[in-house]
């Protein structure tokens, strides 16, 4: 197809300039060194215009949509959403780019908006290289938009595989590869990827390793930090994150602990602690540390080695295991009986003594809704609520001992008493015989009419009776099959003895060991909009307790 033609230029004619998009997409590899002059936006911009010009409209005056910078392997961009939404209101009519690779590089997404999105609204879509034309169903080229699709999402991967691979040449030489550096650091004006300190910072980081040797407590360097309006490290550094930040002067455990353990300030690199899984993802993973790449003595260092490992040995010394600071007996297991989510749980003032919180409930659904009225706010006190909940729980286990006999259920396993359920199985034993006597009897009429014995109408009358009688025993079967699963789900002597034990253990359990039993007995708790409660219990048992 000829882009000069005659019918493209009557046909971008009969659009108005702003119902013509130009999308530009600047590629992500010019910021890894793979500077492509061509793809520039001003060159886009340019080959876009006199593009529209030569086939009959006024490129200066269509609109315009940029994302510079912006990774071509999703569509999470904001110029592409904002195109997306002048389509939505039916603004946009043709969308052109300079060539596929600048709608995408996903080759599913661009292949679903080419295929199914833009004909569903109606949208023109052209590639001035390619020479695609999505309203030219003649246009052989558009049979290769697929193909080319696939190139450049191949293209996408290699190039990801050859990012991580110098990336990881240049970590292991020491040079640095990440973003903001470490608290205390900053990059060298002359080399990006050298560091020197941060004297502003750096002043606070050394003070964080005196103060440890001092009181032993990251607690109390929060508190002082804090209490003295100290910037946060993301406030410092204005990262997207400080921006953000509600408490900027907050200062939490895992912060100061992150940089007492803390290599780089012993001026040693240390990189690739995190990785994305695939080169579509931005969410990144934690490496396990013998993945991370370490090279010692490739910067000035903030803390001496000496003062370094002997803050290690105390933090080593000083290591529990992590307890949540404000515990939850029911963490997880509150849904909202309304709409099904999750319920959760917040406190009112975070810096209050934890013995003191107050804690309430909220429906996770209304919280991310409420200004459209979904759902409601199912808020109530927790701690009045897990005290009521652990009450009736603790009354309900109490209950079941005492409604079981243990030891004459002990008794009954020894002596191998018949049970409900072992009756249930000789029923069911007694029909497979009489349904195998029945098909003996199928086969005996069937023989008895192959040598004429009986006609033609008493073998389908008797083969009628028959087939009806080993249906229904299939069926009867079937249902005290059931019924015995059903039995031996809440009252074999097995599940009971197991119930009981758990039971027990529960009963006997201090508070702070509760918490896994908990999670043996109780499936889920379901509050209403009106504050009732409803709990559905894991062991069966509990749940028909009087």
């Amino acid at each position: 197809m000829n882009f000069s033609s005659s019918s493209l230029r009557n046909t971008l004619s009969i659009y108005s300039a702003n119902e013509i998009a130009k999308y530009i997409r600047l590629s992500l590899a010019d910021e890894y060194g793979q500077k492509d002059e061509s793809e520039s936006v001003a060159n886009q911009r340019r080959l876009l215009n006199e593009f529209i010009d030569r086939n009959g409209n006024t490129g200066e005056k269509c609109k315009e949509f940029i994302d510079d910078g912006c990774s071509g392997t999703n569509f999470e961009r904001p110029g592409w959403q904002n195109l997306m939404t002048d389509v939505d209101n039916g603004k946009i009519k043709v969308i052109i780019t300079k060539n596929l690779s600048r709608l995408g590089r996903s080759n599913f997404e661009c292949g679903y908006y080419i295929d199914y999105y833009f004909p569903s609204n109606n949208v023109r879509y052209i590639a001035v290289q390619e020479q695609i034309d999505t309203a030219n169903q003649d246009n052989s080229n558009n049979e290769y938009a697929a193909l080319n699709n696939f190139i450049n999402e191949k293209y996408s991967r290699d190039l990801s595989k050859n990012i991580r691979k110098v990336y990881k040449i240049k970590q292991f030489a020491g040079e640095y590869m990440g973003g903001h550096p470490v608290y205390g650091y900053k990059k060298d004006p002359n080399d990006k990827h050298k560091l020197i300190i941060d004297e502003d910072a750096a002043k606070n980081v050394r003070r964080i390793f005196k103060l440890y040797l001092e009181y032993r407590s990251q607690n109390k360097i929060r508190t002082i930090f804090s209490n003295e309006k100290i910037p946060i490290p993301e406030v410092y550094k204005g990262s997207r994150r400080g921006l953000k930040a509600k408490h900027p002067y907050e200062w939490n455990y895992r912060t100061i602990r992150d940089i007492l353990r803390n290599e780089m300030y012993i001026g040693n690199m240390v990189q690739n602690i995190f990785t994305k899984k695939s080169f579509r993802e931005k969410k990144m993973i934690k490496n396990k540390k013998e993945d991370w790449i370490i090279v010692e003595g490739t910067h000035e260092p903030i803390i001496d080695k000496e003062t370094f490992y002997q803050v290690q040995e105390l933090l080593d010394a000083n290591y529990r295991q992590p307890v949540k600071p404000y515990p939850h007996e029911f963490a997880g297991l509150l849904y909202c009986h309304e709409c099904g989510h999750k319920i959760g749980i917040g406190n009112v003032k975070r810096d209050r003594d934890p013995s003191k919180q107050f804690f309430y409930t909220y429906c996770n659904y209304y919280r991310k809704n409420s200004a459209y009225n979904k759902c409601t706010p199912h808020s109530m006190n927790y701690n009045n609520l897990e005290s009521q909940l652990l009450d009736i729980i603790d009354d309900l286990c109490k209950k079941y001992l005492k409604a079981v006999n243990y030891e004459e259920i002990i008794n009954n396993k020894k002596q191998g008493l018949d049970t409900y359920g072992n009756q249930l199985i000789k029923k069911i034993n007694k029909l497979k015989i009489d349904v195998k006597e029945v098909e003996l009897k199928l086969e005996k009429i069937y023989m008895d009419r192959l040598d004429d014995v009986i006609s033609t109408e008493t073998y389908k009358k008797m083969c009628d009776k028959f087939e009806t009688k080993k249906t229904d025993m299939l069926n009867e079967i079937e249902e005290m099959q059931k019924n015995y699963e059903d039995y031996m789900e809440n009252h074999s002597i097995d599940k009971l003895l197991e119930t009981s034990k758990i039971v027990q253990q529960y009963l006997k359990a201090r508070n702070t060991e509760k918490r896994d039993l908990l999670l043996k007995i109780i499936d889920r708790v379901e509050i209403h909009s009106d504050k009732t409660v409803d709990v559905y219990f894991k062991l069966k048992a509990l749940s028909v307790v009087n």
